[in-house]
């Protein structure tokens, strides 16, 4: 018989003593047996001797994959260009540190592309945290013809490219909306809408409001409009597509649309020209501060008849004509100061005066709303403003009546079916708009 070796049957038992336990209380209570004991006269096993065992073991890894390259942890950075940089202190500021890099930018005639023209343009750095160039990228937008370029310089494995793109946006239409609250300028930047948007919305109605007289405070505008993106951004807006202001209980509303071989223009949805004969004011926002009729001279003092309106506004605020027109008077007139007239179709005139600065000559033509010079206050005058006349047949009056003129335009027959199927969609986007508008007020 093989001597029992008792050490390694301890070192059993004490190393699974407990499921040992487990299996020999299963047999006593299945033999009757209900009481045990352990023997106190076995060794401790804290007492046992312990042997260290050392073996080398063969290394599978390769010491090259045991540090991460440079590369695979990059840093991502953003700056737009300032009027005074040079490669070197855009490339500091973006966190560049790389010879490399500033090297092929000074020899590169496409990377200089970045820094002419207009500063402002957006850059955006991949580099390593050491600052070694790896992707730069510029963009910007030309703003007569809103063409997107971008330029790319790339590091290629052992040296830099470049390369000129030229992106094409993705044409979105967006909702906006307003309350009126102080003034349709600051409140159209509050709530985010774009100026450019902001000055068509002012011209979609410029035949039937006066933005600084006619409007309630609590109207409320509900606004589409077409905005291009790239990668996730708007870079610029385009038309204002549709438009409607709640003034109290008078509504207004206004659709862009362009007939074959005509100008696009503003139309109402019934399907009339917004445009009329005469815009309701010279100014796009103004503040009347004399109105048409007797009053106390502000200087010569006494009781004199006004022949026109008085706007008050900032010199060199931009003044526009009314109408279409030829301009048969633009000079110095005694008390008018910088002053300008110009005819008008049915034996109608307007006149302009205290002018800073005329933009326009005798005997040229004008379109309606064309700048032809700003707010001053030459002549005899307490302070910048406007003086403007209307005259019918050589005779002054009220200016007030000019809004009143019918539209000199309307749809051709031909085209009011496909006008009527977008002037639906239009009602049910300016829905959507306003819709916007309540949930945000809430």
């Amino acid at each position: 018989m093989q001597p029992i070796q008792l050490l390694p049957f301890l070192r059993l038992i004490h190393n699974h003593r407990r499921p040992v336990l487990a299996t020999l209380g299963t047999l006593m209570m299945g033999t009757g047996v209900v009481a045990f004991g352990v023997s106190t006269t076995l060794p401790d096993a804290a007492e046992w001797p312990i042997r260290q065992v050392v073996e080398p073991v063969a290394s599978t890894l390769d010491a090259t994959h045991q540090t991460a390259s440079e590369d695979d942890f990059l840093l991502h950075q953003s700056q737009t260009t300032r009027r005074d940089d040079s490669f070197q202190t855009l490339l500091k500021r973006l966190g560049v540190n790389d010879p490399e890099a500033q090297s092929f930018f000074s020899r590169d005639a496409t990377s200089r592309l970045m820094l002419m023209g207009t500063p402002g343009k957006l850059t955006d750095v991949t580099r390593t945290p050491k600052g070694r160039l790896r992707k730069l990228s510029v963009r910007w937008v030309d703003n007569n013809s809103q063409r997107v370029s971008r330029l790319v310089v790339e590091w290629q494995g052992s040296r830099f490219t470049s390369r000129l793109e030229q992106p094409t946006p993705r044409r979105r239409v967006l909702f906006g909306s307003l309350t009126l609250r102080s003034s349709f300028y600051a409140d159209a930047d509050q709530a985010d809408i774009p100026d450019a948007i902001a000055s068509q919305v002012v011209e979609s109605f410029s035949g039937d409001l006066d933005f600084q007289r006619d409007l309630k405070r609590g109207a409320r505008f509900s606004l589409v409009y077409e905005a291009f993106e790239l990668d996730g951004e708007v870079l610029f807006t385009g038309r204002l597509l549709g438009a409607e202001v709640q003034n109290g209980k008078e509504a207004h509303q206004a659709m862009w649309f362009q007939e074959a071989g005509k100008a696009g223009e503003f139309f109402n949805l019934d399907g009339s020209s917004q445009r009329r004969a005469f815009l309701a004011s010279p100014l796009a926002f103004s503040r009347v501060t004399s109105s048409y009729g007797p009053r106390i001279h502000p200087v010569l003092g006494g009781q004199k008849y006004h022949k026109g309106t008085d706007y008050g506004a900032p010199t060199g605020t931009p003044v526009r004509t009314v109408a279409n027109g030829v301009v048969t008077f633009a000079g110095q007139q005694g008390g008018y100061g910088n002053y300008v007239v110009i005819r008008h179709p049915n034996s109608t005139a307007t006149a302009y005066a205290h002018l800073e600065r005329i933009a326009v000559r005798v005997g040229q033509r004008v379109q309606q709303g064309q700048n032809i010079g700003t707010v001053g206050s030459t002549g005899t005058a307490t302070g910048p403003n406007l003086h403007f006349e209307y005259l019918v047949k050589g005779v002054p009056t009220n200016p007030t009546r000019i809004a009143s003129a019918p539209s000199p335009s309307t749809l051709q027959m031909a085209n009011l079916p496909y006008f009527k199927k977008e002037a639906k969609v239009m009602r049910e986007q300016l829905s959507m708009a306003a819709s916007v508008s309540l949930a945000s007020a809430q």
